[in-house]
């Protein structure tokens, strides 16, 4: 390939050398320059459309909160549950009947209430789902000697 180079006039290589830079470069653009500048675009793309999505969703978390639907608190690292279930059930004045409550994972609690008000289990549930997102996972209620208590076992989940 070189002897042809060689052979070739003085004029001949300068076309083909500057031919060969201008395929070089066209390759690099091609192979190189052209994909990158399309991944960032898709990327650019990508990135709009999540802030666009997020903005969305903090509107839609404030509707939510303001109208009440959703926990206004959340379970946080400085409160396990075992804690928020023994300060949530003394203030609901349930404190006395609750014998146990054991965590089931990182994101349950086993909880057994004996010679309590139904009514004021009912509404210490609502309380915590309201303010800590605790749903009932599973419930068994037996009915207790006086009218209107029961002895409940309930497993509580934080929501996942």
């Amino acid at each position: 390939m070189r002897e042809w180079f060689d052979s070739l006039a003085p004029r001949e290589r300068l076309f083909v050398s500057a031919g060969g830079v201008l395929t070089l470069m066209l390759l690099f653009w091609a192979l190189v320059l052209r994909p990158l500048d399309s991944s960032v675009q898709k990327l650019t793309a990508s990135i709009d459309d999540k802030r666009g999505q997020l903005t969305w969703m903090l509107g839609a978390a404030a509707e939510l909160r303001a109208s009440g639907k959703v926990p206004t608190q959340v379970v946080g690292a400085d409160q396990s549950l075992v804690v928020v279930i023994d300060r949530t059930a003394r203030e609901a004045g349930l404190g006395k009947a609750l014998t146990r409550n054991q965590p089931v994972g990182e994101d349950a609690i086993r909880v057994r209430l004996e010679t309590a008000s139904f009514d004021a289990i009912t509404g210490w549930l609502q309380q915590l789902h309201a303010s800590y997102g605790l749903a009932m996972d599973s419930a068994s209620f037996e009915r207790g000697a006086a009218a209107g208590t029961v002895t409940a076992s309930l497993i509580l989940r934080l929501p996942s």
